[in-house]
């Protein structure tokens, strides 16, 4: 491992994403696709319908999702909030728009990187992709049950 990320690695065995699985592939993960981002109250960080290349932790801040430039579907303010999962999928473009709604600090994962661990280590792989598939759950859900509430 680098010496520059090695911190990474101690940072997402602490993610729910993440957390309780191998720690050398982590270490891969981490070495090979993360990067710390930082960005300021107000600041986009990507746009719907832009082509969608990286998936993001927030570490601390708060995080607005728009759709259509219109109000806010949803708002990340917990560590280990997932957005840009677009990434994940094969139309890989964002299907919302991102704005910080607050300065925010945040992993950045290289999502073409991370897949190419992920054919190294399929098992891990699933592993992500099945927690992924909680939180998408998690989160339709709770916009489902906001919009019959209203």
């Amino acid at each position: 491992m680098n010496q520059k990320l090695q911190g990474w690695e101690f940072r997402i065995t602490e993610m729910d994403l993440f957390s309780g699985l191998e720690k050398s592939v982590m270490g891969e993960i981490a070495d090979t696709a993360c990067t710390e981002a930082a960005y300021s109250k107000g600041t986009v960080i990507f746009n719907e319908g832009d082509s969608a290349n990286a998936l993001f932790i927030l570490g601390k801040g708060a995080v607005e999702l728009k759709i259509g430039g219109e109000k806010t579907v949803y708002r990340l303010t917990e560590g280990s909030d997932i957005f840009g999962w677009s990434s994940l999928v094969e139309s890989a473009k964002y299907t919302a728009t991102a704005i910080a709604a607050a300065d925010i600090q945040a992993v950045k994962i290289d999502t073409r990187k991370m897949n190419r661990v992920f054919n190294s280590h399929p098992a891990f792989g699933l592993a992500v992709y099945r927690r992924l598939s909680a939180v998408f759950n998690k989160r339709l859900s709770n916009i489902y049950h906001r919009f019959l509430s209203v």
